[in-house]
């Protein structure tokens, strides 16, 4: 029938009023024929007749308000990675390279699927968008693209960690039965009585692992009571037992697996392979655990109580706020726990970014970064610089090396955490780029490698490269370079992340401090200081077509926002173009 209507020679006769009302008859007969007869069949009854015109947009451009161009799919879901409503819902081809977390929670799962190309997906357009308030910071994009983990010796500290304590060595001299964390009464003949037996191991025995969670959950709810939670009818203090089921040693495991496949990667600055849960202070386990319970299903059927991220990050600043008032420590004991605690209030900042509060938002860029970042500034961070280049190591070697980049890696990934809040939030920054007189990180097969021989062989085929320059120095020569002279000699040492650090640099007020400064009536002494930020972002993209192209099937290159270093690139061009304009007000 449609062919006889696209007719030339019938078109006319469609069109009469007779004969479409006719038409129309017969296809409300046909279907209520097909449902008759799907009933008496047993069969599913048709779609039900939908009435109205047909639908012009999408339902994601449809709630936007916005046009749709009417595609399969259409513009505006492919460029946001969104799954159109056009085009009908399709199982997606598993990528081997993808992991496998089974207890991935529903908000990583419905997801949209990622394209291994880092031109399909956005960040900034993603954290821009109102319509993304689970994952704004696009975590779960990166989780179900995480590298396979060997989870082996992490299960391994685990298992250790969680063995009850020796009954016999707890039976010393001092030994007493109010040791008990219970009451004994005082009748009790001996131990040979049934009494003990109704008590599991555990109880009578808790292992390392258990009393640190325990401790953590205890001061929680202490913190949750002195921050005045109740009192004003909002929220109510942390109760224990609804932590338990969740910071309990049943998901533990999970937790921390689902944190190395999903935040980790945008915030690397935990070591994964010499990673020991029960060798940690109470700050990072704590930290770690709730990233990963953010990302998984807890066991026990648990949810994350409400105001719990606000207590821990209170419960955690509060000891960064004490650190900043002691002196620096000399001892590697105090050292690692100064280290270990700013790790935690990283993890935990970089958290607090991606809910969708505005008071929370507000108190990370007004108190607690800048409060994390005068702690840094006093331990001497920024101005750390490694002893020497990585090389052939053994075990211990190489462990000291590992403790000496995690201290680098803070310097720079709380500069990219500065960075981030003054692009994203037009925060006041924290960190001067040419306070960073501190080395670049390693590159992330460096950092990843999971033993020291593997280190070995990755350091060994990187031992023909030039070593970088301080960061600061980096940026100097890249606003000093002209762009008609021969490349950068060590142009290509440099990893993404390094880019992804420079671009940051780059969009630092103190070398666009001219942009700013253009309605003042100054363009002449200003022009030199607008063409060396433009200088340097030329000599920025040339190094980065350079890199990118040796880095096609680096497994490290599609997670977390080294990825995502050329939207940066495209921002500050496009900040030049239009500060350029007379008619622009800044």
């Amino acid at each position: 029938m449609n062919r006889l209507t696209t007719s030339r020679y019938t078109a006319a006769l469609f069109q009469l009023p007779l004969v479409q009302k006719s038409i129309s008859k017969a296809v409300e007969v046909t279907r209520r024929h097909i449902k008759t007869c799907a009933k008496k069949f047993n069969q599913p009854a048709p779609p039900p007749a939908k009435p109205g015109r047909k639908r012009h947009s999408c339902e994601l451009c449809f709630s936007a308000k916005t046009s749709c161009d009417g595609n399969r799919p259409c513009s505006r879901c492919r460029s946001l990675g969104r799954q159109c409503t056009f085009v009908a819902p399709e199982i997606p081809s598993r990528d081997p390279s993808c992991s496998a977390l089974a207890s991935l929670s529903p908000s990583i799962v419905t997801s949209r699927a990622s394209s291994r190309d880092s031109g399909s997906f956005s960040f900034l357009q993603h954290f821009a968008n109102p319509s993304f308030q689970g994952d704004r910071l696009a975590i779960g994009e990166t989780a179900k693209c995480s590298v396979r983990r060997n989870l082996e010796t992490l299960n391994s500290h685990i298992a250790d960690a969680l063995v009850p304590t020796d009954p016999i060595s707890a039976l010393d001299d001092n030994f007493q039965l109010t040791s008990f964390p219970f009451q004994i009464p005082a009748t009790l003949p001996s131990f040979t009585d049934d009494y003990l037996l109704q008590f599991s191991p555990g109880t009578l025995f808790p292992s390392k692992l258990s009393s640190q969670l325990s401790e953590i959950m205890t001061e929680l709810v202490e913190t949750s009571k002195s921050m005045g939670l109740g009192s004003t009818g909002i929220l109510s203090p942390l109760d224990f037992m609804e932590l338990s089921t969740l910071l309990g040693v049943s998901n533990i495991s999970a937790s921390i697996s689902a944190f190395f496949h999903s935040l980790h990667w945008h915030l690397p600055v935990v070591h994964f392979p010499t990673f020991d849960p029960g060798k940690i202070s109470n700050s990072l386990l704590l930290s770690i655990f709730l990233s990963g319970a953010t990302y998984t299903i807890p066991l026990d059927g648990g949810s994350l109580p409400s105001g719990l991220f606000d207590v821990a990050e209170e419960y955690i600043f509060r000891k960064i706020a004490d650190l900043s008032t002691l002196a620096s420590p000399k001892d590697q004991s105090h050292l690692l726990s100064s280290v270990q605690l700013i790790q935690s209030a990283l993890i935990i900042e970089m958290l607090q970014f991606g809910q969708d509060n505005m008071q929370t938002r507000r108190r990370i860029r007004i108190v607690r970064h800048p409060c994390l970042v005068s702690t840094i500034r006093s331990l001497g961070i920024f101005q750390l610089k490694r002893g020497s280049a990585p090389t052939i190591c053994d075990d211990r070697t190489w462990k000291n090396l590992v403790a000496e980049e995690v201290c680098i890696r803070i310097a720079c990934w709380v500069f990219l955490a500065d960075g981030f809040l003054t692009v994203c939030f037009k925060n006041h920054p924290s960190i001067s780029v040419f306070e960073m007189d501190c080395h670049f990180p390693w590159s992330a097969g460096l950092w990843e490698a999971e033993s020291a021989s593997s280190f070995s062989r990755i350091a060994m085929s990187h031992s023909t490269e030039l070593p970088l320059p301080p960061l600061r120095d980096v940026v100097t020569q890249l606003l000093e370079t002209p762009l008609g002279n021969d490349p950068i000699p060590w142009g290509l040492s440099v990893s993404v992340e390094h880019l992804l650090i420079l671009i940051y640099g780059m969009l630092s007020p103190e070398p666009s401090r001219s942009i700013k400064l253009l309605k003042r009536n100054v363009t002449k002494q200003l022009t030199p200081s607008r063409s060396r930020i433009r200088c340097a972002s030329g000599n920025w993209r040339r190094i980065w077509d350079s890199v990118i192209g040796l880095l096609e099937k680096d497994k490290f290159l599609h997670l977390g926002y080294p990825k995502h270093a050329q939207e940066l690139w495209w921002l500050l061009n496009a900040t030049l173009d239009a500060t350029g304009r007379p008619d622009v007000s800044l």
